[in-house]
């Protein structure tokens, strides 16, 4: 069984900021064989973070 994925696109007002492609869903199967999501809080956060780096790096360098 392949990954389950996940794909973000951030947005302002209708403009397209960024778009974050294929985050692993974490996912667990039950001895029956159904897939379970496990929560999405640790992806969620984690492609955040990777947001405002990226943000702060980019506002970082037009400054300079």
């Amino acid at each position: 069984m392949s990954q389950p994925t996940i794909s973000l696109q951030i947005t302002c007002r209708g403009n397209t900021l960024a778009g974050i492609e294929a985050l692993p869903v974490p996912v667990s199967v039950t001895p029956a064989g159904h897939l379970v999501v496990e929560p999405l809080e640790p992806v969620m956060r984690q492609a955040t973070q990777a947001f405002i780096a990226t943000w702060q790096r980019l506002c970082a360098k037009g400054e300079s």
